[in-house]
């Protein structure tokens, strides 16, 4: 048995990267936004700011105005003043949202023989009908988002083909599937209390807890017309797209002090398995 010990001590058990063809995943990084392909949701009640910043988004070349080569937007509100910029620079523009419009804009860009980038904004579209069922059954928007990473060209074979902005007015329309799936949460104006107990439980490691979220989200909210961004993917909260309020590189100096200990044999077959 002690033998059995020993040699488990003397094997090497860590797990190291897998070599992966980046080249397929179509990432293109532009922090500190989201790097391409996204998934976005803008949060906040009427006269928040959500079409301001979502013209910005879109429209801009200082954050994804030339990055998207087809923009389709699904609005019921599509004669809101904010919108008409969107309305004009977007190529399909649809004021009805429906599972059979959903399954043709992904067929469309499957099968896009021009490899275009496509980027789908759902504005208030999203509603108390999105549901996630007790038998496990989910909306299409909701399995959608599970995989909209991998929807792929398949005349090139690349992933990565389909970002996704979302914006609605309740944080209680978002699944917990698409909840955990947003690689970035915008929360926008002023929220209920009871709202924003919701977020700060949802997104407590952020802090590290409930609590501290709500200290740091409120040194997000100075000026009337500022957000809160919660960039999932790099792990920091900011005041609008600017300031860093938190970042988990708070805790990096531990990290690297864990990193310099790796005995020297675990870092050459790291290096081994990153060649193969």
């Amino acid at each position: 048995m002690k033998e059995n010990e020993k040699k488990v001590e003397n094997r090497d058990l860590r797990v190291y990267p897998v070599k992966i063809d980046e080249s397929k995943l179509n990432v293109v990084k532009k922090y500190p936004l989201l790097p391409i392909p996204f998934f976005m949701v803008l949060l906040g009640r009427v006269k928040a700011g959500k079409s301001t910043l979502l013209n910005s988004l879109c429209l801009s070349p200082r954050f994804y105005g030339d990055d998207f080569q087809v923009k389709i937007l699904i609005s019921p509100t599509l004669e809101d003043p904010a919108m008409i910029h969107i309305k004009e620079h977007f190529d399909f523009v649809f004021d009805e949202y429906s599972e059979t419009l959903l399954d043709e804009i992904i067929d469309m860009v499957e099968n896009d023989q021009n490899d275009n980038r496509y980027l789908l904004v759902l504005d208030d579209a999203i509603t108390s009908n999105f549901v996630q069922t007790k038998s496990g059954k989910i909306d299409a928007f909701s399995s959608l988002i599970t995989r909209y990473r991998h929807t792929t060209n398949h005349k090139t074979g690349k992933e990565g083909m389909l970002s996704i902005i979302l914006t609605l007015q309740y944080f209680k329309y978002l699944t917990p599937i698409t909840r955990t799936m947003a690689m970035g949460l915008v929360i926008c104006g002023e929220l209920s209390d009871a709202e924003l107990k919701k977020i700060s439980e949802a997104y407590d490691f952020f802090g590290g807890n409930s609590k501290k979220f709500m200290e740091l989200y409120r040194q997000c909210r100075i000026e009337p017309y500022d957000f809160c961004f919660l960039n999932v993917d790099s792990m920091e909260m900011r005041r609008n797209f600017d300031a860093v309020v938190w970042s988990k590189d708070d805790a990096k100096p531990q990290l690297e002090t864990i990193t310099e200990e790796r005995p020297e044999s675990q870092k050459e077959n790291e290096k081994k398995d990153l060649k193969e």
